[in-house]
């Protein structure tokens, strides 16, 4: 398929797409978003050519307020498994989990074993994650930006791209209709912390070359003008540790390389010795400098158990909890529930991150925790601690302009920033029919012919809840929370079923259910008694008697209260 680099010629001409399609008699370019179009994370697409297939990122989501009980949420891969003799490789963009947190699963349930490819440091991050899995042998290569692979009859190269952790690449894929430029995540930050620009150049090459498609990063598409430059927030975290009297608690995502580097630098300038704490924090320290991508002296780093030989003011800690996850070393020190660290007035608790969507009222409570026991807290609201990773409106121009696509597919967002990024494209000249913005599952199809959405494969969300992958379901969530909001009366009732008579007496149990007096658990027990005795005497089977029961006892609580516990009648037959 031919580039037009003439935007108003393009404009002028009917799309093709837009007349009955004939059958395809070549094999036809299929893009196919699984994840990452309707929330921020569980990032996953697929790019299939005939008997081809790769996967760019297999990310995932962390639970919100609404999945109740869930530990993580992943993409629908359904489709990848029923295909998985077409995957020639899984490609990542950059270390994050909402990037790389599916694969675990994902690898246990193919039966093939499709090569991922990465940079170093993203490497290293998923080598850690699937160690947690037993899957230390799985084939893995290490790629870096101007590196190319073949895979099947896609040739793919990488190219350098600044983002809130070191070593994130776009991937450029060649394929026999047309080159693919997937962003990955994305800003343009002028000054990096490590000093390593965005390749515009390489980007502009590849905008001679040709680019079909491009995929490009929607998370900061609402934000006007350009993202601040993560060396501003090192500039403030400095001032913020040097001024403090006690010691310093800095919660950060442990995956933000860039960001721990610059509180390890402020440590380092104020003489305080830091300590890492949190399993996450732990470990990803660990591996980023054992790669060389984060530098602290031995003699600065020292063990959380021995924090009572240091004075408070010589201390700096960085820990998980960002987000007031409850498990996390920073709620749990808001508590006063961690083991070796505990707030003392004039300590100073910086918040290094946004709240993920869902998480604003558990970071909120924990900031309150923090300020009864007389912290100092300091978050993006009120200090610059926090700068995104994600491109801002006039950055996502920029990168149109680079790289001047004849075709557009916002990605990495929810649907209100997928529609600003819409926005953007057409304010740079992207023709409105030009421009895809999709639902998880739809296919693009590119032919001879043009491009169109041709059909929608499996998707949704795979619930991840303890040692359970994918037996959550909807049902059970929305159970889940009709428990957590109405609460629950149990019923029990001994029945000869035989003789169709109530033996002894009825057994009323309300969890979470607020009566008003206990007269009301008698007038429950006699409403059942008298309805067990009529569905008995109609001849009604135990399933029926269950069902008459929850329905009459249902009635006479929101009758009472106005309200609609989950009723649970238990029939013991004799």
């Amino acid at each position: 398929m031919a580039q037009s680099k003439n935007r108003s010629n393009k404009t002028q001409q009917p799309r093709k797409k837009q007349q009955p399609r004939k059958k395809p008699t070549k094999p036809t370019l299929r893009v196919i978003p699984l994840g990452g179009l309707d929330v921020i994370g569980k990032n996953m697409t697929l790019i299939e050519y005939g008997d081809d297939m790769i996967m760019i990122d297999a990310g995932l989501m962390f639970p919100d307020d609404d999945h109740l009980g869930v530990d993580l949420i992943l993409p629908d891969y359904t489709y990848v498994i029923e295909n998985q003799h077409k995957l020639k490789g899984i490609f990542i963009t950059h270390g994050h989990e909402d990037h790389t947190g599916t694969l675990p699963y994902l690898i246990r349930d193919l039966k093939v074993q499709p090569p991922i490819y990465a940079t170093r440091l993203t490497l290293g991050l998923i080598k850690g994650k699937l160690a947690e899995f037993k899957m230390s042998n799985y084939p893995m290569h290490e790629v870096t930006p101007g590196t190319h692979i073949k895979r099947g009859v896609f040739g793919i190269d990488f190219v350098h791209i600044n983002h809130s952790i070191p070593d994130a690449v776009a991937i450029f894929i060649r394929t026999p209709l047309g080159n693919i430029l997937h962003t990955g995540d994305f800003k343009f930050d002028q000054t990096p912390v490590d000093g390593n620009v965005s390749d515009y150049g390489e980007l502009a090459r590849l905008s001679k070359t040709g680019v079909l498609l491009l995929l490009s990063d929607s998370t900061g598409a609402e934000q006007p003008g350009v993202t601040k430059s993560e060396s501003e927030v090192g500039i403030e975290l400095r001032n913020l540790v040097a001024q403090a009297e006690g010691k310093v608690i800095v919660a950060s995502f442990a995956s933000h390389i860039h960001r721990l580097q610059q509180i390890a630098d402020a440590a380092h300038d104020a003489g305080r010795k830091i300590v890492v704490t949190g399993r996450s924090m732990l470990q990803n320290t660990a591996i980023a400098r054992e790669l060389g991508y984060l530098y602290i002296d031995e003699k600065d780093y020292i063990d959380a158990f021995e924090l009572k030989n240091v004075p408070p003011n010589k201390i700096v800690v960085m820990c998980t909890g960002s987000q007031g996850e409850p498990l996390s070393a920073l709620s749990r020190i808001a508590a006063g529930e961690h083991k070796t660290i505990k707030i003392e007035p004039d300590d100073t608790v910086i918040l290094s991150a946004t709240p993920v969507p869902g998480n604003e009222k558990a970071v909120t409570n924990v900031i309150n925790q923090l300020v009864r026991r007389s912290a100092r807290v300091y978050h993006k609201g009120s200090s610059l601690v926090h700068v995104s990773g994600h491109a801002a409106a006039e950055e996502l121009k920029l990168m149109l302009n680079l790289v001047q696509p004849e075709y557009f597919m916002p990605v990495h967002g929810e649907p209100r920033h997928l529609m600003a990024h819409r926005k953007i494209a057409l304010d740079v000249g992207i023709p409105s029919d030009y421009i895809f913005v999709m639902d998880n599952g739809e296919v693009l199809e590119f032919d001879e012919e043009g491009a169109m959405i041709v059909e929608t494969v499996p998707n949704g969300m795979i619930y991840v809840d303890g040692l359970n992958v994918g037996d959550t379901d909807h049902v059970v969530l929305r159970d889940r929370q009709h428990l957590s909001q109405d609460g629950m009366v149990t019923i029990i009732m001994t029945v000869n079923m035989r003789r169709r008579s109530v033996l002894g007496d009825v057994q009323v149990i309300a969890r979470g259910v607020a009566f008003h007096d206990d007269s009301f658990v008698d007038e429950l027990t006699k409403r059942t008694l008298k309805t067990l005795k009529r569905t008995l005497e109609d001849g009604a089977q135990v399933n029926a008697v269950r069902r008459s029961v929850r329905e009459s006892i249902s009635q006479l609580i929101y009758e009472k209260t106005k309200s609609r516990p989950m009723v649970i009648p238990v029939i013991i037959e004799v």
